[in-house]
């Protein structure tokens, strides 16, 4: 292959690379996630990256008790987060098809998405234990 045809070649890949890339920025930033509560009093809509863009109350909130009241707007931004997270890995599927880049998208999504709309299991934390198994005082920078 001649010089010019492998750059005339390898032109005509960076430029399909770059159409991709744009096709992808562009559908992705128009996806948006929402989610509602089961009474309808809370409707909360996120960006692709899981960002508040919306949040809507209705009168009825007024009666419902603070903490009630809250944990149903957190619900919602959960469910939101997982309906746009779902949304994003739709658009990279169309584009890129199955493989490591999708697997990569997949792997940088919120904890606890799954990819089916349900929450993925979570382990609790656990907390660390107090006892190093060090009994001495011999603490390398204390040695003169």
């Amino acid at each position: 292959m001649q010089p010019d045809q492998w750059l005339a070649q390898y032109d005509a890949t960076l430029q399909q690379a770059k159409a991709k890339a744009d096709s992808v920025t562009e559908q992705v930033g128009q996806v948006a996630g929402s989610a509602s509560s089961p009474d309808g009093t809370v409707t909360v809509r996120v960006n692709p990256s899981g960002g508040l863009l919306d949040l809507k109350l209705t009168n009825a909130i007024r009666s419902q008790d603070p903490d009630r009241l809250a944990s149903a707007i957190l619900d919602c931004a959960r469910r939101a987060q997982r309906d746009a997270a779902g949304k994003v890995v739709e658009v990279m599927q169309d584009v890129f098809g199955e493989g490591e880049t999708l697997d990569f998208v997949k792997s940088q999504l919120p904890q606890g998405y799954s990819g089916d709309g349900t929450d993925e299991p979570t382990n609790p934390a656990r907390r660390p234990s107090g006892d190093d198994d060090d009994f001495g005082n011999d603490s390398y920078l204390r040695r003169s």
